[in-house]
């Protein structure tokens, strides 16, 4: 059995409406700390990203939240991977082009100091658009960040 690109889901090819293709790509842009920022292509104008207690609202507040973490020299977060593993399409969400989703995988994060923090993931992602364009209006990150910002705090205070 061949390896599968981390960035392919494990039932991709069930995944309706084109998503699986537009989430691969939102997560490679996503990781990549030198991101021409495709990324917010995911998200309508003004989608919502919810990571912890952080919300930002449109695509020049999801930008600033993923620059004030995620950048490959000041940190905190200079490279990052998503491993993804299945993408959940909850039933009856596609009433008048609304689709709802739950995806879930493995994230890596390197931080400045050369730390690596791993964590489990889940997405919860409510789609406008139908087949033409879906849009993001909604994103909620559901991970358990204690030890990342444990890591990160300790980096700040010299603490590696």
């Amino acid at each position: 059995m061949g390896s599968r690109d981390n960035y392919t889901f494990e039932n991709h090819a069930a995944i309706p409406y084109g998503l699986g293709d537009v989430l691969s790509a939102f997560f490679r842009s996503w990781d990549d700390p030198h991101s021409n920022n495709d990324y917010l292509d995911l998200f309508a104008p003004d989608g919502e990203l919810v990571f912890g207690p952080a919300v930002a609202k449109g695509r020049d507040a999801i930008q600033g939240l993923r620059e004030g973490m995620v950048h490959p020299k000041n940190g905190p977060v200079v490279d990052l991977e998503h491993t993804l593993g299945k993408c959940f399409v909850l039933a009856g969400g596609a009433e008048q082009g609304r689709q709802e989703i739950i995806v879930n995988g493995s994230i890596w994060y390197k931080l400045k100091n050369g730390r690596k923090v791993d964590a489990d993931f889940a997405s919860y992602m409510v789609f406008q658009g139908g087949e033409a364009k879906p849009e993001a209006t909604f994103y909620q990150v559901y991970l358990d960040s204690h030890e990342l910002m444990t890591a990160i705090t300790a980096m700040k205070e010299g603490n590696y």
